[in-house]
C-alpha cells in the first residue's frame, strides 16, 4: 500500500537526541503514514530508544555494515517511489508541529515532482535557541528552477530538517553524492530541484537544526578539501547547472561569497587556537578568490561579527566554525 507521507530518519549513535526528533514528529498536525529509522550500525542503545518510543510506530531498519552518513542518507532516498511526500529528517534535528501541514499545502497543486523548504531555527544540544536562518516574515516564494539554482550556487541556506520533497511515487532522479562530505545536501537539493515542476520557499521557521559536538559537519572539518575547497567546486558546478551567463560580475560575487565563508572559518579556528589550519584556509581560499575579493570579505566578516555577536548579543555554539 502506497503512503501519502513517509519520514525517513538516518541515524548512527543517536540515542541521546533521537527521542526528541521522534517527539516532534508525533506532535505534527499532519502525521506521516510511516516513520522509518535506518540505523547505520549504532554501537549505543539507539535501537532500544526507537523501539521503546510509544507515541508513534517506528519501523526499524539496520544496515549490515556502516555505510557512512551519505550512503545511509541515500537509503532513505530509496523510499521516494513509495510515497507522495518524503522527508529525510536527521536524527539530531526536529520539526515544529505544523511543518508537514504547511509545506505539503504549498505543494498540493504540483502535478509532478516538487520541493518545499522553510527557514530553520538553530538550537543547541539543550534545545536553547541560537539563531534563525533568515527573517521570518511568513512570505511564500515560488521559485523558478533557474532562480533556485542561482541561490544554490551561492550556497544559500537550506537545512535538511527544513525540506520536504514531493516525489509523486517516482524514484528520485538523484542521490547524495559521496564526493561532497559537507556540502552534499546543497548539491542534492539543487540536483533534485532541476527535475521539479514547483519549488517553494516559505519564510517561516518550521525546522529545528541542532548544533552539537557530534554533528556530521564536525567529522570532516579537519580536512581542507571538504571544508573549503569543495565549497568552491560545488559553487562552480551548480552555476554550470543553472545555465545562465556567468560574466565577470557574477563570478566576482561568487568569489566574494566563497571568501566570506572561508574567512569566517579561518577566524573561528583562530579563536580555537588552531592557527596553522586557519593559515592554510586563508592561503587556499585567497588563491581562489583573489586579493580584492578576499580583502572585501574580511571587512564584511568583522562588521558582521561586531553587529551580530557583540552589539546584538547573539549566542554562538562554541564548536560552530561555519557561521
Amino acid at each position: 500500500m502506497k503512503s501519502k507521507l513517509i519520514t525517513a530518519i538516518p541515524v548512527y549513535n543517536g540515542a541521546g537526541l533521537i527521542e526528541r526528533t521522534l517527539q516532534s514528529i508525533a506532535a505534527q498536525t499532519l502525521k506521516p503514514d510511516r516513520v522509518v529509522v535506518i540505523d547505520n550500525c549504532s554501537t549505543d542503545n539507539t535501537e532500544e530508544v526507537v523501539k521503546g518510543f510509544k507515541p508513534i510506530k517506528c519501523e526499524w531498519r539496520q544496515n549490515e555494515k556502516n555505510l557512512g552518513w551519505a550512503a545511509n542518507f541515500n537509503r532513505c532516498v530509496e523510499y521516494a517511489d513509495q510515497t507522495e511526500y518524503l522527508q529525510i529528517l536527521c536524527a539530531d534535528d526536529a520539526i515544529k508541529p505544523r511543518f508537514y501541514e504547511r509545506l505539503a499545502q504549498e505543494l498540493e497543486s504540483c502535478k509532478g515532482r516538487g520541493l518545499a523548504y522553510c527557514l530553520d531555527e538553530r538550537i543547541d544540544e539543550h534545545d536553547k535557541h541560537l539563531s534563525l536562518s533568515g527573517k521570518a516574515t511568513g512570505e511564500v516564494e515560488v521559485l523558478s528552477v533557474h532562480e533556485f539554482l542561482r541561490r544554490k550556487a551561492e550556497l544559500g541556506n537550506q537545512a535538511i530538517a527544513s525540506t520536504l520533497l514531493k516525489t509523486g511515487y517516482q524514484k528520485s532522479p538523484c542521490e547524495l553524492r559521496l564526493d561532497f562530505p559537507i556540502v552534499a545536501d546543497t548539491v542534492f537539493w539543487a540536483d533534485f530541484g532541476r527535475h521539479c515542476e514547483k519549488i517553494v520557499f516559505l519564510h517561516e521557521a518550521l525546522g529545528l537544526y541542532r548544533w552539537h559536538g557530534t554533528n556530521n559537519t564536525f567529522v570532516y572539518w579537519q580536512d581542507l578539501q571538504p571544508l573549503v575547497l569543495d565549497e568552491w567546486r560545488a559553487m562552480q558546478m551548480l552555476e554550470e547547472w543553472r545555465g545562465g551567463p556567468t560574466g565577470f560580475v557574477r563570478q566576482f560575487k561568487l568569489k566574494g561569497l566563497f571568501a566570506v565563508r572561508s574567512g569566517i572559518k579561518a577566524k573561528r579556528l583562530r579563536g580555537l587556537k588552531n592557527f596553522e589550519y586557519a593559515k592554510q584556509i586563508v592561503q587556499s581560499a585567497r588563491k581562489i578568490s583573489g586579493p580584492l575579493a578576499w580583502t572585501m570579505a574580511l571587512v564584511l566578516v568583522e562588521m558582521r561579527d561586531l553587529l551580530i555577536y557583540r552589539m546584538m548579543g547573539r549566542p554562538m555554539h562554541p564548536k560552530n566554525i561555519y557561521g
